[in-house]
């Protein structure tokens, strides 16, 4: 568990390093809104077509094979980065890296969720979230000081390092995980299964959840670091203040057993939607880094806060031998929402503008939390 908790971290430093770059990179390629909606949501496109899938690979071969798969396309996609020269390079690389990313996210969280004690499947959601955040935290910091001191292609470079630093995969146990299933793939019985678990109510409302709260949490990825740039911030403070965003995510979550424990379910998803509401809100209003760093810190801290609350409430929901697949469709809902929300609000940004595409977002999370207040039975019970 060490060791794939370890690579889930390098996983999240290496996209940390080159996810606030990426779009100011695009835009001196030449490429406008729309199409830097484009290079970020293509990312996220594996995602919405090969969650599924890979869930139930996941499920019967174990999460060693797939991991070194993993492995393998961050490297390719990092030599890509390093001779990209197009618009289009950049969008293969970030369709190669979506890839790797998606294994490394459903495997771990596929090999917490078959764990048996309730608590300790929490308590492995939480270092899950925990080794995500705090590689995203010194991931952008990494980034913006190569930037600043040298140029993108250090940043790439480093990417490579990372990818490399991967391949400690290769000493886990030959181990599938428990109640792997081991038989052979079949994608069509994967999906009849996927589609029997995503019409259940309570699981229909946690891919909605994942689903509005990512879609808002883009925008780290794609237009805050565009906003915070046309307020005349340097590359690495850009960096600094999105990695702000990682920082408190990952502080959050070494509270979150405790809070679990102190509230409901419903009390710290409100809490946390209000929160991102708020922040996304009156961003566009701030002019001085200050108050970017405190609306950044409060929308981390609802972010960080609800991601390993839909992974423990999908857990709950879920059959323990479907764990790879009900995982995969909670990738899907997320990475749905990564593809949408930059083309989507790149569209409002080159009609409306920037403002207006926080606004949006802002509104989307509200829906979800409309939701959740209309129906509050809709979050499941404990499994244990």
């Amino acid at each position: 568990m060490r060791l794939i908790l370890l690579a889930l971290f390098l996983q999240f430093i290496r996209h940390g390093v080159i996810f606030p770059f990426l779009p100011l990179m695009a835009g001196k390629m030449g490429a406008g809104p729309s199409t830097i909606g484009y290079i970020v949501g293509a990312f996220s496109l594996t995602g919405v077509f090969l969650s599924i899938p890979l869930g139930g690979l996941i499920d019967r071969f174990g999460v060693k094979k797939l991991l070194i798969v993993a492995v393998t396309c961050n490297i390719l996609s990092a030599v890509i980065f390093l001779k990209a020269d197009t618009i289009s390079a950049l969008i293969a690389a970030q369709f190669i890296s979506g890839v790797a990313f998606l294994l490394h996210v459903i495997a771990s969280q596929a090999f917490v969720s078959r764990l048996a004690d309730a608590y300790q499947r929490e308590k492995g959601f939480s270092w899950i979230g925990f080794c995500g955040a705090a590689g995203h935290s010194g991931g952008p910091i990494l980034g913006g000081i190569l930037v600043e001191r040298f140029n993108y292609q250090a940043v790439f470079w480093a990417v490579l390092a990372l990818s490399v630093c991967g391949l400690i995969i290769f000493a886990l146990k030959n181990d599938t995980g428990p109640n792997c299933r081991g038989s052979l793939f079949n994608p069509i019985q994967d999906i009849e299964q996927a589609y029997r678990l995503s019409i259940d109510s309570k699981v229909s409302f946690i891919l909605v959840f994942a689903f509005v709260v990512f879609f808002a949490a883009n925008l780290q990825t794609s237009f805050l670091p565009i906003l915070l740039r046309s307020e005349g911030l340097s590359e690495f403070v850009v960096g600094m203040l999105i990695s702000l965003f990682a920082v408190m995510s990952t502080s959050v979550r070494l509270l979150f057993i405790k809070l679990s424990t102190m509230y409901h379910r419903k009390t710290l998803l409100t809490c946390s939607m209000l929160a991102i509401i708020f922040a996304v809100s009156l961003i566009p209003l701030m002019t001085s880094v200050l108050g970017f760093g405190i609306l950044i810190s409060v929308f981390g801290i609802g972010f960080g806060m609800t991601q390993p609350i839909s992974m423990i409430m999908l857990s709950d929901s879920t059959n323990p031998n479907h764990s790879g697949l009900a995982m995969g469709l909670r990738s899907t809902a997320m990475m749905l929402a990564g593809l949408l929300s930059p083309i989507f609000l790149g569209f409002i940004v080159e009609t409306i503008g920037m403002d207006s595409a926080f606004y949006a977002a802002a509104l989307v999370v509200f829906s979800g939390l409309w939701l959740l207040c209309i129906r509050p039975e809709f979050i499941p019970d404990r499994r244990v």
